[in-house]
């Protein structure tokens, strides 16, 4: 019901310094537990680590950061609006907002330990518990980010606040295993209470270090600010451990691995480290992106639930249980040439910029970069081989959040920062970025490119260079869309790389009114205005929701209501409004009548409409009453109307009216032209040719008319089998392709740098699948060869450059088939060697490599057998190793029964190989010399 005004504002006084502003666990707040994983140098000990606490606040406050071994650390500091303060980095001291970023000192030494700086030492810590939380409290909401620093090894993580944090996780990490230097690397979990007599249940995925069994759980106990460290065996994870604190005592962990290479094996190293979000929070929808300048982002979807399905752009891939994590690589470009993907492989690869996953039941999604030697073909984004290995929690769509104040972390190796967000496709024009150095704002808004997410057109993303060397001091940004977004920052430099979220709203079952959502027992200060209509919708967290009983506070009530509703508030005040909610919790069997999952309670004001005192009140004249009556519309528009209107409100203010008379207008815009997509005045794309007519308003709050035509370009796209493929010399080379859109436009033209370069017309380009032939048949110098094949678009788009690699084989006649069990290769200038030197061999049978035949001959006891295939692998003086072309056994001659049937042997006669049959002596090639 409607509550007394002035009543109601007394209660609200007394209790706004405890509530947030509005009804959803933001990752911004004003009380924080703070610890952290550790990081290890790719140097070892020589490298000291130089971690440290970034804080960003919308508004003015006071930060107090207490705690830490002994409680040493008492730190209180002001801090400007929009700004981005650094403690602990460093022993510089810059208290002065107006001359950039805020930077304090502060004891490392005292919340982290800071003697393990050699990874493989780390595990020495396995067990152990230490006084390394720090209390964080501010006056006004802020967020909060740990970035861990050593010289070659970094990687950042948002921190939670407490009002987000929850008693229940699951932890993901990854294999500790690098390609130098390191043996003996383990991943760890940091866990931290938040209360004193905290109990905490872990039942880890695998053994651990200090020798707990895999899936027997055991328990700590920990008191506030304490941690304690969980480590895997070496070279092993614990991806998928369960961590839960009982009595619903409130915990936080933080997952990493001190030193590892994604993929294994693959360089160079970089440390993890990220914040896990409570299970409450895990969501069933995300969108996820790749790096800019890197080839590929590993993508890890753990669940909590058995059978968990994984959809990814609306394709079924997979069915997981609890526990399990299912990895995706998402690649800029095919399977790596240059590096294998390494021991510990993904389950699914996809070429893509961004990929729309669905899981049946709530997961953890984090995204991981790679290693910068994680390269593909040419053409691939990754840039001077910058950036190493990094962590990001991947947030569900369903937690955007409205603006953030975020900081990129500059370091003498780490200059080039980046941008990925993440909102709505029909209001991501309307997010804005500004960068922010004291009291100097430069608005960056135009580096934001949007594309829609091709697995779900209703968001896009955009992937933006946000700073370098030569921007240094704009290093402070805020991200602003009162629709919300997700976003994630991240670095590359050197042998360096660094990530994390900027921030997102963990959302737990609500309702959204206009925009903003509201849990149970939240209240808001938001204005909504009597006679507009107010938007809610129960759809809200993970639950399936079928119908809602409605009651808006005012005496109107809706039974069995839709799930999304609007309804009119005709009076200003404070209104309590309660949503029933129907409907199948995640993961559960949809069937039959749908249960009560339960009520949400929330409390919003109404305000009454903004009234101009003294100003001027517009009335519209429509196009059609100006072309019925252009006479009198002139006069009225020329003279306007002096009405004086009382109006009495809720207030009881009397507000004195000017109208005006306006008139609606028509604008007529320029086409707009887009290849594959364009995007209309409106902020809207469009994928085909159409006319539109968008609706705004004038300076007289009249309709506003804008018409303009939209045409888009089908730009062709195609893909080739463009690598691991081989010929024959003399043979022309056959790709296979597939065209998804648009056309071609003859001729193309083939390139090998020195070797081939023809244009020639591509026979049936227009079907959907074909094969196409390569004029390679003149090149027979067995090698490889690195190739392009351009292909012009019909409709005028930027040419396809496809990489086009391929193996010229040895002929199969450079070796030689001799008395039915002997395989030999030439020597320079006989057969179909035509002057090549090697050094080594290895023979293979039908595929597969025969033990020990690693000589230029080859032969066994028996005769070879009909229909067999051989080949040999062939290296030469400069270490190129290539094989030859089959040769099939077709021709096992039946040799009468006399001394020579029986099988030819290899034997040493003067220091060289010669061949005994029978009596008789022969050289490799069947030549008899006794």
């Amino acid at each position: 019901m409607k509550k007394q005004i002035k009543s109601l504002l007394l209660i609200v006084s007394l209790m706004g310094i405890a509530l947030p502003s509005w009804g959803q666990a933001s990752t911004q707040g004003k009380e924080f537990w703070v610890s952290s994983t550790i990081v290890c140098s790719p140097g070892g000990s020589s490298n000291k680590a130089t971690p440290y606490i970034a804080i960003s606040a919308e508004k003015a406050c006071q930060v107090h950061i207490e705690g830490g071994v002994g409680n040493s650390i008492n730190i209180t500091q002001a801090v400007a609006a929009g700004s981005w303060n650094e403690f602990g980095n460093g022993n510089t001291s810059q208290l002065n907002p107006n001359a950039g970023m805020i930077k304090v000192p502060m004891d490392a030494t005292k919340w982290y330990p800071t003697t393990m700086s050699d990874a493989d030492n780390v595990r020495s810590l396995a067990g152990n518990k230490n006084q390394y939380g720090l209390h964080i409290t501010s006056t006004e909401n802020i967020s909060v980010y740990v970035i861990l620093s050593s010289l070659n090894s970094m990687d950042a993580s948002n921190i939670l606040p407490l009002s987000a944090l929850g008693s229940e996780y699951y932890t993901q990490d990854y294999w500790p295993i690098v390609h130098a230097n390191f043996s003996q690397l383990v991943t760890m979990t940091t866990i931290l209470a938040t209360e004193n007599n905290t109990t905490v249940e872990i039942t880890p995925s695998g053994d651990t270090y200090d020798n707990h069994l895999s899936g027997q759980m055991y328990s700590v106990t920990l008191n506030k600010g304490e941690t304690y460290y969980l480590m895997s065996k070496t070279s092993q994870q614990l991806t998928g451990t369960h961590i839960l604190a009982k009595n619903n005592k409130k915990i936080a962990i933080y997952c990493g691995v001190p030193l590892t290479d994604i993929p294994a094996n693959v360089s160079a190293r970089d440390c993890l480290f990220e914040q896990p979000m409570p299970v409450e929070y895990w969501g069933t929808q995300f969108i996820v992106t790749r790096s800019l300048e890197k080839n590929g982002n590993l993508i890890g979807i753990t669940a909590t639930q058995p059978s968990t399905k994984i959809k990814v752009d609306g394709i079924y891939w997979a069915t997981i249980q609890q526990g399990q994590t299912y990895y995706i690589m998402m690649q800029n470009s095919g399977d790596p040439a240059t590096k294998k993907p390494g021991t510990k492989p993904w389950d699914q690869t996809i070429v893509a910029d961004a990929l729309y996953i669905e899981t049946s039941c709530p997961c953890a999604v984090y995204n991981y970069d790679t290693g910068n030697s994680f390269a593909g073909s040419t053409g691939d984004e990754i840039t001077n081989s910058q950036g190493d290995p990094s962590s990001i929690w991947v947030a569900p769509i369903q937690q955007k959040i409205g603006n953030i104040t975020f900081g990129t972390c500059y370091t003498t190796k780490t200059k080039d920062h980046f941008l990925n967000v993440v909102t709505e496709t029909a209001t991501c024009q309307n997010t804005k970025l500004t960068a922010l150095y004291g009291i100097n704002q430069l608005d960056k808004t135009n580096l934001l490119t949007w594309q829609p997410v091709p697995g779900n057109a209703s968001y896009s993303y955009a992937r933006a260079k946000i700073g370098d060397a030569t921007t240094a001091q704009y290093s402070v940004f805020r991200l602003e869309n009162a629709k919300g977004f997700i976003a994630t920052i991240y670095g590359n430099g050197n042998d360096e790389s660094y990530a994390y979220s900027a921030g997102s709203a963990a959302v737990e079952q609500g309702i959204n009114v206009n925009g903003i959502t509201f849990t149970n027992g939240y209240r808001s200060d938001e204005k909504f205005c009597i006679a507009d209509s107010v938007e809610f919708d129960a759809a809200v967290g993970t639950d399936e929701i079928q119908r809602v009983d409605w009651d808006f506070g005012d005496g109107t009530t809706l039974r069995d209501g839709p799930v999304q509703t609007k309804h009119q508030y005709t009076a200003p005040g404070w209104y309590d409004v309660t949503a029933d909610l129907y409907g199948f919790q995640a993961c559960s069997d949809i069937s039959g009548d749908a249960p009560l999952l339960g009520s949400v309670s929330f409390s919003f004001r109404v305000w009454r409409p903004d009234t101009v005192i003294g100003g001027a009140v517009h009335e519209c004249l429509t196009l059609a009453q100006l072309e019925a009556d252009p006479t009198g519309c002139a006069e009225k528009l020329a003279k306007g109307a002096n009405d004086t209107l009382p109006q009495v409100n809720c207030y009881d203010d009397v507000v004195i009216n000017l109208v005006n008379y306006g008139k609606e207008t028509v604008e007529t815009k320029d086409p707009i032209v887009g290849q594959d997509i364009a995007y209309g005045y409106n902020g809207k794309p469009y994928y085909a040719d159409t006319d539109v007519e968008d609706t705004t308003t004038n300076e007289f709050n009249c309709p506003h008319y804008i018409r303009y035509h939209v045409h888009v370009k089908t730009c062709l796209g195609i893909t080739m089998s463009g690598s691991n493929l081989h010929i024959c010399p003399g043979e022309d080379l056959y790709v296979d392709y597939v065209k998804s859109k648009g056309d071609i436009k003859n001729p193309v033209h083939f390139v090998v740098p020195g070797v081939i370069d023809e244009t020639f017309d591509m026979d049936n380009g227009n079907t959907q699948i074909g094969s196409l032939p390569l004029p390679t048949s003149t090149v027979t110098t067995p090698g490889y060869y690195n190739g392009t094949l351009t292909i012009e678009d019909a409709n005028d788009c930027d040419p396809l450059v496809l990489p086009i690699n391929f193996a010229i084989y040895y002929p199969s006649d450079i070796f030689k088939y001799k008395f039915n069990n002997v395989l030999a290769v030439y020597k320079p200038g006989y057969g179909g060697n035509t002057g090549y030197e090697f050094t080594g061999y290895q023979w293979y049978c039908n595929g597969h490599p025969i033990p020990g035949a690693t000589e230029a001959v080859y032969h066994t006891d028996s005769a070879f057998k009909f229909n067999d295939i051989y080949f040999v692998e062939l290296t030469d003086a400069n270490g190129v190793t290539i094989r030859s072309c089959d040769q099939h056994i077709t021709d096992v001659p039946i040799i009468p029964e006399r001394e020579d049937a029986s099988p030819a042997r290899k034997i040493m006669m003067n220091q060289r190989i010669v061949i005994r049959k029978g009596e008789k002596i022969y050289d490799i090639y069947g030549q008899r010399i006794q």
